[in-house]
């Protein structure tokens, strides 16, 4: 019987913006319980891997926790290992940048703790081959990927015994498999069914390294796990179970994996990551098929390493709101290269915090759903924005530039006060609107989307089937809980992106109580309609020539509005709408705008009539924000929430408000009717 070397890694990690209480709240019941017990058993060698926030914190919250990490570290039992010091998905960052992540974690680290970390971490697993140079460059000797990276280049899960080197371009990298099934059994299953696989392994007849490296949220964070891990000490008996079976198996690290072990051999990875970030990524419409085919070859376990989704890059064709973030960030970062900013400045610092993954991307946990989370992306990225325009003044004009990537030019104005970005071929409709000194993006809502876990949520409601149980589960069960009851009235979803300056024409029968639950029907083609856009003196001018339908006919009809931003921050719209048809026709035309307040309750719901203007202010962001109309109309207000599932449970979220300035009026053939929007932001 050989004896087994079990390698242990803990990743733990907070946001970018996650409240300070979060934080709190792990380092109560995750953290230093597991670190704690660790202390115990002095004979047991972990890995640790800790985002630069989260180091940040524990620095300046508990110190006494970095002094533990010290004592541990000289002892011989604990590693550190380096990573993007902001958690980004490294493989969507610019390649500069990676390098710049990876330095400021380990130059952190070695100033910290007088340690050089010899391993990276890479975020959320997701690989892309291009990493392995940018990881040698950085100093960098080995990462750490799922096991379903190797099997799905062909290995079997017999072979995924040690580790394996991979290249780039002549640079080389080690890269350790991490064990799903042991990421399923700890913490969640007996101790002695994990000590059981153990022994399996050790009456192979060979030298075997098995790692299990995963989320130190899951050693108290996750719903139950507190009770299950450290009152009723299951890892406390885990240790134990390790050291009275040390004949068998021993603890490592992995520098010491790769000091006493030779590589299994080369390997070159496909892209990918862990298998349920495969299905997270599919388009939503899709997932449930996937989902069923899985479970449909569940019993040919041989197949599942050739069973993947799609990979994480997809979420930026998912969710247009993380392609906007994702390129405002690659905008931002090649600006810098273009002037070579240090790595180190303030400005560089702040674009690579913004970079911080859980906002860009949707799973089990809220991530891309949770508003705190996109603000606080935001507000580092225009932060780093508002340090560069102070050494490089912009334009204060409108520009072109094919900001989303998708080979047509959106317009662009950028200036000390604001930006304004206007997609014309959605509306001619402003999909991003920052106010800079706020370093915010008063834009940022949520467009309400179907998702395919709504289909099990819907199933769980009509089988009257849901909990809001907070017993221990793992996330990988398909329990269903809710934190609310009632959640089938919100599952409402937009047609069309949420954004501003996008021109409704609403049938004659719309009322106001149709707009949340998009029970209205459109009579015109222009919300997601084509405007030909024009720079022109002060202003950019879009206009559409398109359709109404009224009386059962397709008729024509102009709208040319022309958007003027203001010296402030907030712009003026001055619409003009004309019949170009033969006959009278009238109308109920709306312009829809939104604005990411920072609570529900911010903004007054409901109808208000015949007035000339709408007012909010959102004493948490410290500003007024104020729709003006040059002639009186309706205004339509109503919250734009979302239905997602969380670690916690399913959850309904504000993501913003929608405000719709709402005119009746008739036009006789060739007749033409103005007015004029005037939104500002006082601050």
């Amino acid at each position: 019987m050989k004896k087994i070397k079990f390698v242990l890694g803990i990743h733990n990690h907070q946001p970018i913006g996650n409240f300070k209480w979060v934080f709190e709240k792990g380092y109560k019941v995750a953290y230093k319980p597991f670190i704690d017990v660790m202390l115990k058993h002095k004979s047991i060698k972990w890995n640790l891997h800790s985002s630069g926030m989260l180091w940040e914190f524990m620095v300046q919250s508990h110190p006494a926790y970095i002094k533990t990490v010290k004592k541990m570290i000289s002892s011989g039992r604990l590693e550190l290992i380096s990573g993007g010091y902001y958690e980004p998905i490294l493989s969507v960052i610019p390649s500069a940048d990676r390098y710049g992540q990876i330095k400021q974690l380990s130059d952190f680290i070695k100033k910290t703790f007088d340690y050089e970390p010899k391993g990276a971490w890479v975020a959320e697993r997701v690989w892309e081959p291009s990493l392995v140079k940018d990881f040698a460059n950085a100093g960098i000797k080995y990462t750490i990927l799922d096991d379903v990276h190797f099997m799905a280049s062909g290995l079997k899960e017999h072979e995924l015994k040690g580790y394996y080197t991979t290249e780039d371009e002549g640079k080389a990298l080690s890269v350790f498999p991490i064990s799903q099934r042991l990421r399923y059994l700890i913490p969640f299953q007996d101790v002695s069914v994990c000590m059981e696989y153990f022994k399996q392994l050790a009456n192979e007849d060979k030298d075997i390294a098995v790692v299990m490296a995963d989320d130190g949220e899951k050693f108290g964070m996750w719903p139950g796990t507190d009770k299950h891990v450290y009152e009723n000490k299951w890892l406390e008996k885990f240790l134990t179970a390790l050291e009275e079976n040390s004949d068998i198996v021993e603890t490592a690290t992995f520098s010491e994996v790769l000091n006493t072990f030779k590589p299994a051999g080369r390997i070159y990875l496909q892209t990918n990551s862990y298998f349920e970030m495969g299905e997270w990524s599919l388009p939503s419409s899709v997932q449930n098929d996937f989902d069923r085919f899985v479970k449909q070859n569940e019993f040919t376990p041989e197949f599942k390493p050739f069973i993947r989704g799609g990979f994480w890059r997809n979420f930026l064709s998912k969710y247009d709101e993380v392609n906007n973030m994702h390129k405002k960030m690659v905008r931002l970062s090649t600006k810098f290269q273009n002037k070579k900013i240090d790595i180190s400045s303030d400005m560089q610092k702040e674009l690579y915090a913004g970079q911080c993954n859980c906002a860009y991307w949707h799973g089990v946990f809220g991530g891309l759903y949770l508003p705190h989370l996109r603000n606080a992306v935001y507000e580092h990225l225009l932060k780093a924005e508002n340090l560069y325009n102070k050494k490089f003044s912009p334009k204060n004009s409108w520009m072109k530039n094919d900001f989303d990537c998708d080979s047509v030019d959106e317009f662009l104005y950028e200036s000390e006060n604001q930006n304004i970005y206007v997609d014309a071929e959605n509306g001619g409709s402003i999909f991003e609107f920052d106010i800079m000194n706020k370093n915010y993006n008063l834009s940022n809502v949520l467009t309400r989307r179907y998702e395919g876990y709504h289909k099990k949520l819907k199933e769980a409601i009509e089988n009257n089937n849901v909990t809001d149980s907070k017993e221990f589960t793992s996330i990988h069960t398909d329990a269903v809980k809710v934190k609310e009851l009632g959640l089938e009235n919100h599952l409402v979803y937009d047609w069309y992106r949420k954004s501003s300056l996008l021109d409704h024409f609403f049938n004659k029968d719309t009322v106001y109580d149709s707009l949340y639950g998009m029970k209205f029907k459109e009579d015109g083609d222009f919300v997601l309609g084509r405007y030909d856009a024009e720079i022109v003196k002060d202003g950019l001018a879009l206009s559409r020539c398109g359709h109404v339908w009224y009386d059962d006919k397709h008729l024509p009809v102009k709208i040319i509005k022309i958007i003027k931003p203001l010296k402030s921050a907030g712009y003026e719209v001055e619409y003009k709408i004309k019949n170009l048809s033969d006959i009278a026709m009238n109308f109920k035309f709306g312009v829809e705008q939104v604005f990411a307040f920072s609570d529900r309750t911010i903004a007054d719901t409901g109808e208000i009539k015949d007035k000339k203007f709408w007012k909010c202010k959102d004493k948490n962001l410290k500003l007024d924000v104020s729709v003006s109309s040059s002639i009186n109309c309706y205004w339509w207000v109503c919250p734009i929430e979302t239905v997602s599932t969380s670690d916690s449970g399913y959850e309904k979220t504000y993501q913003g408000t929608t405000v719709v300035s709402v005119y009746n009026f008739s036009l006789n053939s060739n007749e033409d009717f103005g007015f004029k929007i005037n939104t500002t932001v006082e601050m």
